[in-house]
């Protein structure tokens, strides 16, 4: 043995303990035989000498210890851990409880002032299986039992099931913080967690989450149907939704099935799992609420879910500040002079809730005309006894530049998804149309076509925005037919009774009496015949040209003379009229069978005559200009009075020839329906930021206000010192503060809306004035949404059920 360590004679004997107690093994006068085997398993003896070793090379270590036991003792005791390492390497198991029982005994009587207590070994086991526990359920697995059915049928009331709490980060007990959120996996959408509830923490909750920071939900308010934009995407998708007719429905309460519910299976991304909605909680509400989940929030709905109190039904109510209060849709109307509806937009960030009560934001969208989204319908029934149909629809084509003709295939060559059923339909009431007239420029396409018994002419305009493609205007040209033939005395308005719009019409019916007059004095062609318009519904040089065209002159003439194969004609303007007439019409004659035909046209006084006059009246072309210009005389009075329609053409006027009554004289029926493009955008738009009692104060929140204005600004010296002022591309924009009520205002005003710096200037003192008093726009005690979960209230994944037996160790969906 080497000499520095001690043998068992160099250590003094203790000194007799009572035989009783702990020490009851000890007895060193009268020591027992040695035992050939051991008095407990090998394996606590093990355990048992490893302790003690611990315990004593611990003791050995502290120098407040080791100064209070003698050397020898210490040498001695060192021996003894010596020969427990070596023992513990053998298979002597004998030797080794006897050297552990040696080595207890000698910490007993020399160290027992360093050796823990009974108690307190107790007590320290107990603490370190509680922290134990505690570690395991705040940072691993935690037990929670649903409370009620806002999770059917996913989860029922009663079921108990783990939560891993490791699965998105450690949380610090006691605290929203989350360490290690980037080494662990992030909520994904269709998870299932268990959080505290936002608006009383000491409650959980347990939901699944439906939007992540970033998204865009937008829901309908019977909540069936959802769309989703993602984060860093521009347009929405609806959540895929597929019904279950062979699932039933459940009673919160029992297995029974009950009725009026419905089960759907979801999917979001790459989850998927079971939905229901019950049929008896319907509701009707046509609205449609849109949330946008601001950065370390998440929107959360249950399964069950016209039945849970989710995210879109948490509400609280709070002193809100509310930005509508500094403008209203009067001021805008009062201040800008704009005509038309004005929507307002309410919330901050674009959605209808609003976190924070201190903000609030409000855009109003004011209706602008847009002629890219017009639609309008004209029909001629009648233009007049003897104006040819045919004369009507070239005339105005030639006026609208309506040149092209096409069968009605050609309009659907460009049409897309179109099924071949629905061709088959459409040609079928197209295709008899015969020729189509169409043309087109920057803004709309025009359509001019003929009834199929050609004794009614369309004029079909539709802006580019409304009819992108040639085949939309013919599926409206189908509608017009349809409805024609469904009932020949439909108007226009009922021609065109599916679009979107407010539709503003105009029949003539009523009152062709006081557009359109017809006198005849004689025979035919041999005698005197009077036609006048007055205001003609389809322009004067429109109806001019289609007059003209219907003796075979003019353009409109020239066309038909070319289609009918017809002999051309000749006509003469006059221009050099007796100056003591003072007519403002310009005269056109023309040679007829048996006499002359003079056409007036006042443009000034928007009248048209055509006056026929045979050789019994008039015996030269002198004959009938000085008849004319009679005629063109009274033009004026007749287009301020329709009274004086009949009196264009007296029986002085047509000497001894009788007047022969003309049966429906008042034959002018046109008929007209427009569909203005009035669109809602950004160019026609204001929009106010506020912001109360900022944190940061009122100078730094003013500060942040003038950093987001575009551009550089400047001070708005008009508004006062603590005013600013940019102006470029999108607008004029303010952002002053008001220190009577702690405000920051921003105000931002588009162009189309604001129209000069006068009107954007008018607008932001108007808000200024409205803000120094809390009145105008502190809303008190006001209901408001609260929809989202703080990111730190999540305690984890929901993961699976372990009761009842039934569903045992379940996978949660």
């Amino acid at each position: 043995m080497p000499p520095d360590e001690p043998s068992r004679d160099d250590v003094p004997s203790p000194e007799p303990a009572p035989a009783s107690g702990r020490n009851a093994r000890v007895n060193l006068k009268r020591p027992k035989p040695e035992p050939k085997r051991p008095t407990r398993s090998a394996n606590y003896i093990r355990s048992a000498s490893k302790s003690l070793r611990r315990e004593a090379e611990k003791i050995l270590t502290k120098a407040r210890h080791r100064d209070r036991i003698p050397e020898k003792i210490v040498k001695q005791i060192e021996y003894s851990v010596a020969e427990i390492d070596r023992l513990l390497g053998g298979e002597d198991v004998v030797a080794l409880e006897r050297e552990a029982e040696a080595l207890d005994d000698l910490l007993h009587v020399h160290a027992s002032f360093a050796r823990k207590s009974a108690l307190r070994e107790t007590l320290e086991n107990v603490g370190i299986a509680i922290a134990v526990a505690l570690a395991v359920r705040s940072c691993l697995y935690e037990p929670f039992k649903i409370p009620s059915g806002s999770m059917m049928p996913t989860l029922r009331a009663g079921d108990h099931i783990f939560v891993n709490k490791f699965a998105y980060g450690v949380q610090i007990p006691l605290t929203t913080t989350v360490i290690g959120k980037d080494w662990f996996s992030e909520i994904q959408r269709g998870e299932v967690i268990v959080f505290r509830y936002p608006l009383k923490e000491s409650d959980d909750f347990i939901k699944r989450v439906i939007a992540v920071p970033g998204d865009t939900l937008r829901v309908n308010g019977d909540r069936r149907r959802m769309e989703l934009m993602r984060a860093g995407e521009d347009h929405f998708e609806p959540i895929e939704r597929e019904r279950l007719a062979d699932e039933k429905c459940l009673a919160e309460n029992s297995s029974e099935p009950i009725d009026n519910c419905t089960v759907y299976r979801e999917t979001i991304g790459d989850k998927s799992y079971i939905v229901r909605y019950r049929d008896d909680l319907r509701t009707t509400d046509p609205s449609t609420r849109t949330f946008v989940v601001p950065p370390e929030h998440l929107l959360v709905m249950g399964d069950n879910r016209n039945a849970s109190h989710d995210s879109l039904a948490w509400q609280v109510n709070e002193d809100a500040v509310s930005a509508a209060g500094l403008l209203s849709r009067i001021d805008l109307h009062d201040i800008t002079g704009v005509e038309g509806r004005i929507e307002i937009r309410e919330g901050l960030g674009e959605t209808t809730d609003n976190d924070d009560a201190r903000l609030d934001r409000v855009r109003y969208i004011a209706e602008r005309t847009s002629p890219p989204h017009e639609l309008e319908l004209e029909v001629w029934r009648a233009a007049g006894p003897g104006l040819d149909a045919t004369a009507v629809g070239e005339s105005l084509a030639l006026a609208i530049g309506a040149t092209e003709r096409v069968g009605f295939d050609g309009l659907l060559d460009d049409a897309i998804g179109l099924g071949p059923r629905e061709r088959e339909r459409l040609v079928e009431i197209g295709g008899g149309l015969g020729e189509i007239h169409r043309g087109e420029d920057p803004v709309a396409r025009e359509l001019i076509f003929h009834s199929p018994d050609d004794q009614l002419v369309f004029r079909l305009h539709c802006g580019r925005s409304r009819c992108v493609r040639w085949a939309d205007l013919g599926a409206r040209l189908v509608r017009v037919i349809e409805s024609w033939q469904a009932n020949p005395d439909y108007d226009a308005r009922e021609m065109l009774v599916r679009e979107t719009g407010n539709p503003r019409s105009q029949p003539a019916r009523a009152h062709g009496d006081e557009r359109f007059i017809e006198r005849r004095f004689g025979s035919i062609g041999t005698g005197l015949r009077l036609r006048a318009w007055r205001t003609p519904s389809e322009s004067l040089p429109v109806l001019r040209d289609a007059v003209l065209g219907g003796f075979g002159v003019g353009p409109v003439g020239a066309a038909l003379n070319a289609r009918f194969d017809r002999p051309k004609r000749e006509a003469a303007e006059l221009t050099d009229v007796a100056s003591s007439s003072l007519t403002t019409a310009s005269l056109i004659t023309l040679d007829a069978s048996s006499g002359w035909v003079v056409v007036l046209a006042d443009d000034q006084h928007a009248m048209l005559a055509v006056l026929e006059c045979g050789t019994k009246r008039c015996k030269s072309r002198q004959d009938v200009v000085d008849l004319a210009v009679a005629v063109s005389g009274r033009l004026v009075d007749a287009a301020d009075d329709p009274s004086r329609m009949p009196d264009l053409l007296a029986q002085s006027d047509a000497g001894a020839l009788p007047e022969v009554p003309v049966v429906g004289s008042s034959a002018y029926y046109w008929d007209h329906v427009q569909y203005d493009g009035r669109v809602l955008d950004d160019s026609h738009s204001i929009q106010l930021d506020v912001e109360m009692n900022p944190p940061d104060g009122l100078a730094s929140a003013l500060e942040r206000a003038k950093g987001a204005l575009e551009g550089e600004p400047v001070v708005a010296a008009q508004l006062g010192d603590d005013a600013w002022y940019s102006a470029g591309s999108s607008g004029y924009q303010f952002a002053f503060a008001v220190a009577q009520t702690n405000l920051v205002v921003t105000l931002s005003c588009r162009p189309g809306l604001c129209e000069s710096e006068a009107i954007a200037l008018a607008l932001a003192r108007r808000a200024q004035e409205k803000a120094r008093d809390t009145e105008n726009f502190l809303q008190k005690d006001v209901t408001r949404s609260r929809p989202f979960v703080p990111r730190g209230n999540v305690k984890g994944r929901a993961e699976v059920i372990w009761w009842p037996t039934s569903r045992f160790w379940r996978k949660i969906e």
